[in-house]
C-alpha cells in the first residue's frame, strides 16, 4: 500500500513590470519616477494591491539606466561601473518599510530618505527602484490533499525610478553623428545617435517629422525618451504609407514630458536633428 505523502512544491517565476496582462496589475506603484532634492532628502511612493489576494512586496535598489546598442536596440545597463562610480545613489537610499504584506485593496506609502556624502559634486543621482510582490504562500503545515499539491507562485518586479538633485543641474542632448534612415523589409528606420550633455539625464520628448519634396508633413509622431549617457534612438515607421520619392527626416528633442511634472524635469534647450532620404 502506497504511503499518503504531504508536501508542498513552490515554483517562483520572475517576471518584469512591463509584462501584459491583467496579473501584471496585481500591484501598482505611484508615482513611476521619484525626485528627491537637497532640501528636503526624503520623498514618499504608494504601492497598492488592486488584486484578491494578499501579496508579499519588497523593495531593492541597484544601479542601472536605460541604454541602446549601436542599433538603437534598447536594454537596462546594470554593468557600468564607471556610471555607477560617479552617478549612483542605491548605497545612500533606505525605505521604510522594505518589506510588507499589502491585504486586497490595501495600500502602503512607503517612504525613502537619502543620505548622501557630505563632498559630493553638483548634478544628479539615480537609482533603480525595485519592486518584487508575490501572493502570500499558505504554510507548509496547512492540511492539504493526500499526495503532492504543487503551487505556482508569480512574482512580478516593477522597476521605477529614483533621483537625488543636488546643486546646481543642467542637461541636454548633443548629435555626434547625422541621422540615418534606412529600410527594413518593410519599415523605415531612422537612427539618431546622441549624448548627454551637462551633470544630469535628459527627460523630455524626441520628435520625429517626416516632410515629402514639397514640405509637407507626411508622418509625425512623439515618444517620451530619456538620454542618461549616450545612446542611439531608434524610430520606425511602416514605410508602406510613404510614396516613391524623396524625403526628409527630422529629429527633435525638447525637454518635456507628459508623465513628469515641469517642476522635476531640468530644463534643456531644444535641438534638432534632419537629413534627406529616398524611397525608390
Amino acid at each position: 500500500m502506497l504511503r499518503s505523502v504531504k508536501r508542498t512544491i513552490i515554483i517562483a517565476v520572475g517576471l518584469f513590470a512591463y509584462f501584459s496582462g491583467s496579473v501584471a496589475a496585481q500591484v501598482t506603484i505611484a508615482p513611476t519616477a521619484l525626485f528627491i532634492d537637497e532640501q528636503s532628502r526624503f520623498g514618499t511612493f504608494l504601492v497598492i494591491n488592486g488584486s484578491n489576494q494578499s501579496q508579499e512586496v519588497a523593495l531593492t535598489f541597484e544601479f542601472g539606466y536605460p541604454a541602446t546598442d549601436e542599433e538603437g536596440n534598447a536594454f537596462m545597463n546594470y554593468d557600468d561601473p564607471d556610471a555607477e562610480s560617479r552617478y549612483s545613489m542605491a548605497d545612500w537610499v533606505r525605505g521604510f518599510p522594505r518589506n510588507f504584506t499589502l491585504e486586497p485593496g490595501q495600500r502602503q506609502t512607503v517612504r525613502l530618505t537619502v543620505r548622501p556624502p557630505g563632498d559630493i559634486p553638483d548634478g544628479m543621482y539615480w537609482t533603480r527602484i525595485k519592486t518584487t510582490s508575490n501572493p502570500v504562500v499558505p504554510d507548509v503545515d496547512a492540511e492539504v490533499a493526500e499526495g503532492v499539491q504543487a503551487q505556482i507562485v508569480f512574482r512580478f518586479e516593477q522597476v521605477t525610478a529614483g533621483f537625488y538633485k543636488k546643486g546646481s543641474t543642467t542637461t541636454g542632448v548633443r548629435f555626434v553623428n547625422d541621422l540615418s534612415v534606412e529600410k527594413e523589409d518593410d519599415m523605415l528606420v531612422v537612427k539618431a545617435p546622441v549624448e548627454r550633455t551637462g551633470n544630469a539625464p535628459f527627460l523630455g520628448s524626441m520628435f520625429l517629422t517626416i516632410r515629402d519634396a514639397n514640405g509637407s508633413v507626411v508622418h509625425e509622431e512623439r515618444r517620451s525618451t530619456t538620454v542618461y549617457l549616450d545612446a542611439v534612438r531608434r524610430l520606425e515607421v511602416n514605410a508602406d504609407q510613404l510614396e516613391p520619392g524623396s524625403y526628409s527626416a527630422e529629429v527633435r528633442f525638447e525637454s518635456q514630458r507628459p508623465d513628469i511634472s515641469s517642476s522635476d524635469i531640468v530644463r534643456a534647450e531644444t535641438v534638432s536633428g534632419s537629413t534627406s532620404f529616398t524611397l525608390p
